[in-house]
């Protein structure tokens, strides 16, 4: 998958600089460019590691440790998974359990820890540690709890590290039961975009067999 950007200039002033050392120009009459792409003058872009964003295919190291990685801007994409799955608790059980972040490595296996922060209790850091496609991937990110409605949803977003956010959904279906639904998305470099659509299929197994664990132990937690 390849991309070309043809841009002219029209003042010295419209240039701006990106992509590592390559040069971009944009008539005066462009739209402003994001931040996110194109640092401004005031805020010369620093080198970051790739763990910020997503990818582990630009490097032939065969542990994708976050850190050996690289910043590139460009254009981003997020990938979703969504899984939605009956359990045979009461919402208000499955909702409780849900919110306890530093359990959800119980039932999502990938996950390897989540650490709430003692002073910011909003915020928790997460670890991933899976292997796939013969490589061990590993990445970090910090997250923050979005407003919660209290047996309806939880919600979530990275603010640093791998770009990820997330919604966990309750309905009721009676005293006894809810539907779980759990909505997972992350974003990658358009350049990755037919990485991540083989990946989808593993990303969207993983979810469902963590809901399957989740409905287990909440099962036991609502015999206990």
């Amino acid at each position: 998958m390849s991309a070309t950007a043809i841009l002219s200039v029209n003042n010295p002033k419209d240039l701006v600089t990106g992509f590592g050392n390559r040069t971009f120009h944009s008539r005066s009459n462009f739209a402003k460019p994001s931040s996110r792409l194109f640092p401004s003058s005031s805020s010369p872009m620093k080198p970051l590691t790739l763990a910020s964003r997503f990818s582990p295919l630009i490097s032939t190291n065969r542990s994708f440790k976050s850190s050996v990685f690289r910043r590139f801007d460009t254009l981003m994409e997020w990938q979703e998974c969504k899984v939605k799955m009956k359990v045979e608790v009461p919402v208000s059980v499955a909702y409780g359990l849900y919110s306890e972040r530093e359990s959800i490595p119980k039932w999502m296996t990938f996950i390897s820890s989540v650490k709430v922060l003692k002073d910011k209790p909003d915020l928790s850091r997460w670890t991933l540690k899976y292997k796939a496609f013969g490589q061990n991937l590993e990445y970090a990110w910090l997250a923050k709890n979005l407003q919660p409605l209290p047996n309806q949803k939880i919600h979530w977003i990275s603010l640093e590290g791998l770009p990820n956010k997330g919604t966990v959904r309750f309905f009721p279906l009676g005293p006894s039961s809810c539907d779980v639904e759990l909505t997972f998305a992350y974003e990658v470099p358009l350049l990755l975009i037919p990485f991540a659509a083989a990946l989808q299929p593993l990303m969207q197994g993983l979810i469902k067999n963590s809901l399957e664990q989740f409905a287990e132990i909440a099962k036991s937690t609502k015999t206990t």
